[in-house]
């Protein structure tokens, strides 16, 4: 048999996962995925029933169909994540009814992207919503700050003067000066915020860092703007800040002194 083969419903499943992903927040009926993937109405119906008893897909009231939960964790272990996500979770889970803001985890997809994997919410009370898979980019909030300050600054000019940024609001950074300005003092301080840059509310965020200093998983908090705005935001970032060392040292990821690794890259 050639190394080329690919067994035929290993790609059609991949190939029905992939249009769900691209569809992000949009469900898809099995006619929308027939029509985008090319398969037949039997090969499809088979194939859905498959995936969602095994957790891969989802059928809502209305029979369409989305990404299932068991990807998550899927993807978690792929990145040998799992262990590191479970104890980033332990210690933001209690940070959500102490302070009274949203926390999440969100795991870099290269150096590009970053996708939730975990979410914490205050027991009472209104509070911000973040969907478990949705994902950031490096244009994209405190998360996008977070992965640009992990790159070599030569890099970040380069990258943001490579297209126009997109505006997601008034305050939004468009111009590349301001964006690789901010991101220096995200690599100074350890934390980057984003004050309704995104959309109407406020997120700070910091890298749990590994021994190269590369990003293995980056922790959030969100608030809306009345609550998370000011001294809060520089407390919160400084808390994540030290809430990473500690995620770190109890994954073993620590230096030979203990301290969370600087973010910092030297030019040249």
């Amino acid at each position: 048999m050639s190394d080329n083969y690919q067994v035929p419903a290993i790609v059609s499943a991949a190939k029905i996962l992939h249009e769900l992903r691209q569809r992000g927040d949009d469900r898809a009926t099995q006619a929308d995925l027939v029509r985008a993937t090319g398969l037949s109405k039997s090969s499809m119906h088979n194939l859905l029933s498959t995936l969602e008893r095994q957790g891969f897909v989802i059928r809502d009231a209305r029979r369409c169909y989305g990404l299932g939960p068991a990807l998550i964790t899927l993807g978690a272990a792929a990145s040998g994540q799992t262990r590191l996500i479970d104890i980033a979770g332990e210690r933001l889970a209690p940070l959500a009814a102490d302070r009274g803001l949203s926390f999440a985890i969100a795991q870099p997809v290269g150096q590009y992207e970053t996708v939730i994997v975990d979410r914490f919410y205050p027991p009472q009370g209104v509070h911000v919503g973040i969907r478990i898979g949705s994902e950031y980019g490096l244009y994209e909030g405190a998360l996008g700050k977070c992965l640009l300050a992990c790159m070599p600054p030569e890099d970040v000019k380069r990258i943001v003067k490579r297209r126009s940024i997109p505006a997601y609001t008034a305050r939004t950074l468009t111009k590349p000066a301001d964006l690789v300005a901010e991101v220096q003092q995200v690599r100074d301080r350890g934390w980057a915020a984003s004050e309704q840059e995104l959309n109407e509310n406020n997120a700070v965020a910091a890298p749990v860092l590994g021994r190269s200093a590369t990003p293995e998983l980056i922790i959030l908090a969100l608030g809306f703007a009345e609550q998370l705005s000011g001294d809060e935001i520089q407390t919160t970032g400084e808390l994540l800040v030290d809430v990473a060392g500690a995620i770190r040292r109890a994954a073993g990821l620590e230096e030979v002194n203990g301290d969370q690794p600087t973010i910092r890259h030297e030019v040249g």
